[in-house]
């Protein structure tokens, strides 16, 4: 009898069940701003804001935990400084320097990283995604806070 079942399972053609694929995951994200006066904050969850609104306080650097995108900082009198990734500093700390604008990208395939600054004598300004420069350059204004966000890239 074992030699029979044997036999016709090994005559059986596979059947595969397909199902539909699942809708994707949502990305997490997680960020810190080091502010003037207060130093690095905790880590912020997507798409909670790091730095401070009110108070008229400097970002002078952020960090990206994880290996989720990059981030290029424009520093008060250096300008672009290169690109770095998650776990790096993108700015500077100890030298009073403001960061002034931001450009992230993601390095996960099918995501877009996305973000939004909060500007000196501005405000909230519109979401930007990938590359984008976040904040404004050659006007002298700090970014007070950021807003980062992992999107499903549209296809």
């Amino acid at each position: 009898m074992k030699k029979l079942v044997a036999g016709l399972l090994a005559t059986l053609v596979p059947i595969v069940i397909l199902a539909p694929p699942a809708a994707a995951e949502p990305m997490f994200l997680s960020y810190r701003a080091h502010v003037q006066n207060i130093g690095w904050q905790s880590w912020r969850n997507q798409p909670s804001a790091a730095g401070t609104t009110g108070q008229s306080l400097r970002l002078e650097a952020i960090e990206l935990r994880g290996g989720i995108g990059q981030v290029s900082a424009h520093v008060q009198d250096r300008g672009w400084l290169a690109e770095v990734g998650g776990g790096q500093t993108a700015g500077t700390t100890g030298r009073g320097l403001r960061l002034e604008a931001i450009r992230v990208r993601s390095d996960v395939p099918g995501w877009r990283l996305e973000c939004q600054a909060h500007v000196q004598n501005v405000g909230w300004m519109p979401w930007v995604a990938d590359g984008k420069t976040c904040g404004t350059t050659g006007r002298s204004l700090r970014l007070e806070a950021i807003r980062l966000r992992m999107v499903e890239a549209q296809t």
